[in-house]
């Protein structure tokens, strides 16, 4: 039997909109936290920050609404919003993650979890979820100088895997998340999650909106042209 060579070694998650459906949750934990300072944005117009780091946010969040408090202080009272949402929340891996985990692990591809969330709520959601397991790293964008779309996240990660940007595949489902990993030279699979707001995933080599559809098969060998995959 002639073994198939695997033209990826690893597959680097992002996990908000891709392994939970969790963006509404950002979305809120930002404006909670505004409002709790007397700033009502809706959450509609928070859509555009999708994958962005604390930080980033939350510097922009101070100059545009002239915020008094400090950008430390501002983001812990939004980590306490987030975990208590997420321990509240009901919400599961999204359908067919899971299984699709189970594939990639079976191939014996690496795995990763690449995210601009905090250590924290990234540990509280993949231990909520029961996937911790399934990762062989866990990265935080708070860890790096510049957040998504900034490569830096995805470089850091594929780094510490071993591998090197040809090697690693990426499955993001925010435009600032696809841009990071086209900068970084990786292979990017785009997931359309109606959760996420409307995101511009034009940049990937293929987007999808099931990962029940797909296999660790379909990422080993994904086209390096643009294609929609229902």
């Amino acid at each position: 039997m002639i073994e198939t060579m695997k033209r990826f070694e690893a597959v680097i998650f992002d996990m908000d909109g891709v392994l939970i459906d969790s963006q509404p949750m950002h979305y809120l934990g930002d404006q909670q936290t505004l409002a709790a300072h007397g700033v009502d944005v809706p959450v509609e117009a928070m859509t555009a920050y999708a994958g962005t780091t604390n930080q980033l946010r939350f510097e922009l969040f101070k100059e545009q609404y002239h915020l008094s408090e400090t950008i430390d202080s501002l983001i812990a009272e939004r980590e306490a919003i987030m975990i208590r949402l997420v321990r509240e929340s009901d919400a599961g891996p999204t359908a067919g993650s899971v299984e699709l985990l189970k594939s990639i692990k079976a191939a014996g591809l690496k795995t990763a979890v690449a995210s601009s969330s905090s250590y924290p709520f990234i540990h509280a959601v993949l231990k909520k979820l029961g996937i911790v397991a399934y990762f062989d790293l866990i990265f935080s964008g708070e860890e790096v100088r510049n957040g998504k779309p900034a490569p830096d996240v995805f470089l850091e990660t594929c780094e510490k895997l071993k591998e090197t940007p040809e090697t690693c595949v990426v499955i993001e489902d925010s435009a600032n998340g696809v841009l990071a990993a086209v900068r970084a030279g990786m292979t990017c699979l785009g997931y359309q999650n109606p959760t996420s707001g409307e995101q511009d995933l034009s940049k990937a080599n293929a987007v999808i909106d099931d990962f029940r559809i797909i296999d660790a098969d379909f990422l080993i060998h994904l086209s390096e042209k643009n294609d929609i995959v229902h």
